[in-house]
């Protein structure tokens, strides 16, 4: 092979190699099914997309309420369909205490709220539970939340991101520790809350 063709295949490959990562960039983001079913960090499920709303349309009288520590903040929401908190529901709501203790110098960026469904009766748990917040719901509220977010049931956890949206779901008897590790990656990731 002559000189002028070596250069001339060095420069192509050169010039390859640089294409190739925007290409394969390019084909993937016009065809995402071809990453579906692949491994992913995330603990919770993840709502996409995720569901723009604020916490107020959900809580009885809901724009009567100060809500202004919640602002700006990420919040884990505890849902109660049936008004009764039982066992499993009380260990939810103390798990969800316990990722304060374990999330550490991060835990002033997390707020948690319960949805209430019992008729202003709430359990000693909730009312003495350190930094939960306890508003009252009801069956057209949780119809409204229902519509915006599939497949949700009694005692479900949703995490509302510092904007607002519900972005992801965990059910009722989640591991505190897969919550954490999720939260731990959102707050590094986080820029606000």
């Amino acid at each position: 092979m002559d000189k002028v063709i070596k250069n001339r295949l060095k420069l192509i490959f050169i010039a390859g190699m640089f294409a190739l990562p925007v290409i394969s960039a390019w084909l993937v983001y016009n065809n995402p099914h071809w990453l579906e079913g692949g491994e992913t960090k995330n603990y919770g499920e993840l709502i996409n997309p995720a569901v723009a709303s604020k916490l107020s349309d959900y809580v009885v009288n809901g724009s009567e309420i100060d809500m202004g520590d919640l602002k700006g903040r990420w919040v884990l929401v505890h849902l109660d369909f049936d008004g009764v908190c039982a066992e499993n529901c009380q260990k939810s709501v103390h798990i969800a205490h316990q990722l304060n203790v374990l999330l550490n110098k991060d835990a002033k960026r997390l707020k948690r709220v319960y949805l209430d469904k019992s008729d202003g009766i709430a359990s000693d748990l909730l009312t003495k539970a350190p930094g939960l917040n306890v508003f009252r719901w009801n069956d057209e509220l949780i119809e409204t939340l229902k519509s915006k977010v599939n497949n949700l049931s009694d005692g479900d956890m949703l995490l509302m991101d510092p904007l607002g949206n519900i972005m992801m779901r965990y059910q009722q008897d989640a591991d505190p520790y897969g919550i954490q590790k999720d939260l731990k990656l959102l707050f590094k990731a986080s820029q606000i809350g």
